[in-house]
């Protein structure tokens, strides 16, 4: 992988600070005025999540602020910084939620993204308003992952808690609260909740009503030009190097993972290739009619971050690899010569949604299923068609994206899926019948919270482009083939 980090001595201010909170740990580091990190000046603090089997997924959202401190402690603070930090990106795991009481002190653990314990609250919610109006004008569906059914959740399962509440945050609003002294909840990560307009950035009345909350109980959704000062706040006591910078209120992972490979024009689509998978594009505010399978989060007064998610992209993969006995020393040169190929109507149709599906028909309860399998189907043919499926849903997803943005300039790429079989990326080249830059930028998501930061604090400054692995030039004479198969996916979809 290319490097994409800079000598500190070669760094040129402004400094910014990025800083993330994924899934698997909290993380943070300095990058110069060309959003490239510099030196060694980064550092990881590993958590989980909480789990169990009723579906709950948490973590301690303290827990969170002092993995925080010790981060912003290694980077700071061990070695002399090569200029002055003017602004601090952050970005978390999207969609949180956490219960705080009027001290300020969290009620509940933060309720992650994963947790699945409001099910019934989102049937519940659903016979009483028009989801199909709710989606376009929140630019999200109504589902677990989101606050309103959480809310709903909450008030009927801890309605002690609920009772003592002062307000409901997301678990970057309480972390600027505990080390700022002041939440601030960003627009885009306000977005995620699911309840705000995607044209004003206000709650929707509606939803407030039926969960049970007044308006004045949660955060307003604030602009990144609504960046906090440090100075005079408990950080500043804490971190004097930050005496100068700015707070950017919280943003959404997805959003961040956008900017950090590159994808940050409205003619960009970015491409993650994960466990999950997602095209996202950053369009205008004004979106006339939102299509039925995309999500549209409003980032600030001009932008909204249009797009659809899978939830099974790499994982595919490794259900590929752990249940077709594929050898364990296939390589990166076996599988490209596999993808390579031209297509064949003999290759297995796959639907791969071992975990439900998300984009474009929400259908959760939704499982995978093969088709066309035959005695004489090898697992090299399954892994291909298993493969074709991944592209075929990105296709569905891609079909949306230009319904509501266009046809796109330049497709960048990601993810660890690809970077372990990058040939599969032909499949995907002749199933969207477009180029596609394959880029490489570690810690992706941390850069991306850095970029935004870099808009406050060097807005006439562009960004250092993400280097560019390898561009696959699609067949245009594959493209007919994927489309009807997409015909027959979507009709196989309809019976999963």
């Amino acid at each position: 992988m290319p490097r994409f980090n800079i000598p500190a001595e070669d760094a040129q201010g402004p400094l910014v600070v990025g800083i993330d909170i994924g899934s698997g740990g909290t993380r943070a580091a300095v990058y110069d005025v060309s959003g490239r990190e510099v030196g060694k000046l980064n550092h990881k603090e590993t958590h989980s999540f909480t789990v169990d089997d009723d579906g709950t997924s948490t973590i301690d959202a303290d827990q969170i602020v002092e993995e925080i401190r010790a981060s912003l402690a290694a980077v700071l603070t061990t070695t002399p910084l090569p200029g002055q930090v003017r602004a601090i990106g952050f970005d978390t795991f999207a969609s949180t939620l956490v219960a705080v009481d009027a001290a300020g002190n969290a009620l509940t653990p933060c309720i992650t993204y994963a947790d699945t314990r409001c099910h019934a609250q989102v049937e519940q919610i659903a016979g009483t308003l028009d989801v199909d109006a709710l989606h376009e004008r929140t630019g999200a569906r109504l589902h677990s992952s989101f606050t309103a059914p959480r809310l709903a959740w909450l008030r009927e399962e801890q309605p002690e808690v609920f009772a003592r509440t002062a307000r409901f945050m997301a678990l970057g609003e309480y972390v600027a609260l505990k080390l700022l002294g002041t939440a601030a909840l960003g627009t885009a990560s306000a977005a995620w909740s699911g309840m705000i307009d995607r044209r004003t950035g206000l709650y929707v009345p509606e939803l407030l009503e039926a969960v049970g909350v007044d308006a004045d109980m949660m955060g307003p959704a604030l602009d990144p030009s609504d960046a906090l000062p440090v100075d005079g706040t408990p950080l500043a006591a804490e971190f004097p190097q930050l005496r100068e910078a700015v707070w950017l209120p919280v943003i959404g992972d997805g959003l961040a993972a956008n900017l950090g490979i590159g994808a940050l024009g409205e003619g960009t689509w970015g491409i993650s290739t994960a466990t999950s998978g997602a095209i996202r594009q950053l369009l205008s505010t004004e979106i006339p009619t939102l299509p039925s399978g995309l999500w549209a989060y409003r980032v600030d007064q001009q932008r909204t971050l249009v797009g659809s998610a899978m939830s099974d992209c790499g994982r595919v993969l490794d259900w590929c690899r752990n249940e077709l006995a594929m050898p364990f020393d296939i390589d990166a040169t076996d599988t490209a010569t596999l993808f390579s190929g031209p297509p064949s109507q003999g290759t297995p149709l796959v639907i791969p949604f071992f975990s439900g599906e998300r984009g474009t028909k929400w259908r959760g309860s939704s499982r995978a299923m093969f088709a066309n399998v035959g005695a004489s189907t090898t697992w090299k043919d399954m892994l291909l068609g298993a493969m074709e499926g991944v592209a075929l849903s990105f296709l569905r997803i891609a079909d949306q994206m230009r319904e509501a943005g266009g046809e796109p300039e330049r497709i960048v790429l990601s993810g660890g899926m690809t970077g372990a079989v990058p040939g599969w990326l032909h499949l995907l080249s002749d199933a969207l019948a477009m180029p596609i830059d394959h880029v490489a930028v570690s810690r992706s998501t941390m850069r991306g919270a850095a970029v935004m930061a870099l808009e406050q604090a060097a807005p006439d400054t562009p960004v250092a482009e993400v280097p560019v692995l390898n561009r696959v030039e699609p067949v245009l004479a594959h493209a007919d083939y994927y489309r009807e198969r997409l015909e027959r996916f979507e009709k196989l979809a309809d019976l999963a």
